[in-house]
């Protein structure tokens, strides 16, 4: 990744394209894959080069500008396919399969891209903390695309502000409304650039002045940047626990994606544009994508009902999905899945899988391998005053060792499954904290600490059957399938897999009536 990349400390006009430096696809435009798959891998290893890249968005924040106002809204929505001005490339036609000419709406669409740039600054602003590149170009990032989604959010009759006719990851669906992704990044935008305001204002209210009056933003719009932040339609079921991925996404055909194994080309292709648009097949991780971007916003049990709903559902059309899917799965402690999704992940290069790679390699899933091996199987999460670690190895592996940076210290890690401990020591730098399983440690320069703890995650995966959550799907059959799915996935590692059910009233008694009852627990055994 650092060889084959156009990532440079001393060049602060130029990013990363989608195939890198090893190929001509999509021309070297610089898309989203570069904030949310590559930043995290140099935020930690090589901040000087995360910083370069920000730096490319800052110096293209007024082709964002143009980009906005054109569409008759306020701050910066970023181009989807940037080059060196940050005005939009994105072509507005293709030739699809069928030869016939399609138009490609991803330019004018697909704006959750603002929301994208503001999460790696911000990102990169936590394990930093460089002052100077907040004052100088973060903040101001934060600002204005935080203005833009106070713009284009609109309130309606029922009291809440809604996002309408946009694409979110899952380019499968277009022209939709409340996509939740979209809103809900749109919502976390909002809320940092107020935080960063309140920042400046705080701790350097000089610098606050100078910029709030060069954008021309007042305390009465901070107020109602705040006020569409709280009213944001986000599509959250509070009953079940669900995102829905856009409005009326739940009452579109179910298909079930088992009956496509084997094929070889993606759905869109296999069903037609048509009714792949008007079923739930998904592209790519779209609320997975949201539930590995901001864990957070899904209480409780609430991130494996939704990854057990739309894992099913997605197709997996773009090379970024499998390693959203994996790192979730791995977080979720499905060590097994989530082993599977890393290894599909590594094999879109290194593997005949029909993938073309005469264009250039697919830099961004080669960043969601490390992703996965890093915020996934390690369980590597950012702290104010530190760095937190929450491993669960797959079964098969017996050891897992990296570097990190984090502000302006350097320490490695090592993970080891045999021993169930975890040691790490401060090559450089001042003291720290390292959180292990939530228990803070000293982490001092010179000396190796070494945590013992408990035991890996078991060789089964524990498997809850949720109907509430699968309470959209239209038939028994389709809550059998689910059902045997799951309990394959629960068996994939080991002898041994445990179930639990909390079926509702009317729902026929499912596998024989073996889980019949509600919270019946069952172990199901391989001789």
């Amino acid at each position: 990744m650092l060889s084959g990349s156009a990532a440079n400390p001393a060049d602060e006009r130029v990013s990363i394209g989608a195939r890198a430096l090893t190929g001509d696809d999509y021309h070297g435009h610089v898309f989203w894959d570069t904030e949310i798959f590559l930043l995290p891998f140099y935020v930690l290893t090589w901040p000087e080069a995360a910083r370069a890249l920000l730096m490319y968005r800052f110096h293209t924040l007024d082709g964002a500008r143009e980009k906005a106002a054109a569409l008759g809204w306020r701050g910066a929505l970023y181009a989807w396919e940037s080059a060196d001005t940050g005005a939009e490339m994105t072509p507005e036609q293709a030739i699809g399969p069928d030869r016939k000419v399609i138009a490609i709406l991803c330019g004018k669409q697909e704006q959750h891209i603002s929301a994208d740039v503001a999460y790696a600054v911000y990102q990169y602003w936590q394990a930093t903390g460089d002052e100077g590149f907040l004052l100088d170009a973060g903040a101001e990032i934060l600002l204005e695309t935080g203005r833009f989604w106070s713009s284009r959010a609109r309130l309606e009759a029922d009291g809440r502000h809604h996002i309408r006719g946009v694409i979110g990851p899952d380019e499968y669906h277009e022209h939709i409304d409340d996509n939740a992704f979209t809103n809900v990044m749109a919502r976390w935008n909002i809320r940092r650039a107020l935080e960063a305001a309140a920042l400046l204002r705080q701790r350097w209210p000089e610098r606050w002045a100078l910029l709030a009056g060069r954008l021309g933003v007042d305390d009465s719009e901070l107020e109602q940047w705040s006020r569409v932040a709280e009213r944001m339609a986000t599509g959250l079921d509070p009953v079940t626990g669900l995102f829905e991925q856009f409005a009326s996404y739940f009452t579109l055909e179910d298909v079930d994606l088992a009956d496509y194994a084997g094929r070889s080309v993606p759905m869109d292709v296999v069903l037609g544009r048509e009714r792949t648009q008007k079923s739930q097949v998904i592209k790519q991780a779209d609320v997975v994508a949201l539930l590995m971007l901001l864990p957070g916003e899904f209480a409780g049990d609430t991130g494996a009902k939704n990854f057990d709903y739309y894992e099913p559902r997605c197709g997996h059309g773009s090379s970024l999905s499998r390693a959203m899917h994996g790192l979730v799965a791995a977080r979720l402690g499905r060590s097994g899945t989530a082993l599977q999704y890393f290894r599909e992940t590594a094999e879109i290069d290194l593997a005949d899988t029909h993938v073309a790679i005469d264009g250039g390699v697919h830099i961004a899933a080669l960043g969601g391998v490390w992703m996965t091996a890093v915020f996934g199987f390690a369980g590597v999460s950012l702290r104010p005053d530190g760095i937190a670690i929450d491993p669960r190895l797959p079964a098969q592996w017996r050891s897992l060792a990296f570097a990190v940076q984090w502000r302006g210290r350097h320490l490695t890690i090592r993970i080891k499954q045999d021993r169930h401990s975890i040691e790490a020591t401060l090559e450089s730098g001042e003291e720290m904290i390292l959180a292990v399983r939530g228990e803070a440690h000293d982490l001092r320069r010179g000396q190796e600490l070494q945590v013992y703890g408990r035991p890996s995650e078991p060789r089964h995966e524990p498997t809850h059957l949720d109907f509430a959550a699968l309470q959209h799907s239209k038939s028994f059959a389709h809550y059998r399938h689910v059902a045997l799915v799951k309990i394959v996935k629960s068996l994939r590692n080991g002898p041994t897999g445990d179930l639990t059910c909390n079926q509702p009233p009317g729902i026929p008694a499912l596998l024989d009536g073996n889980l019949g009852d509600p919270g019946q627990r069952v172990a199901l055994l391989i001789e």
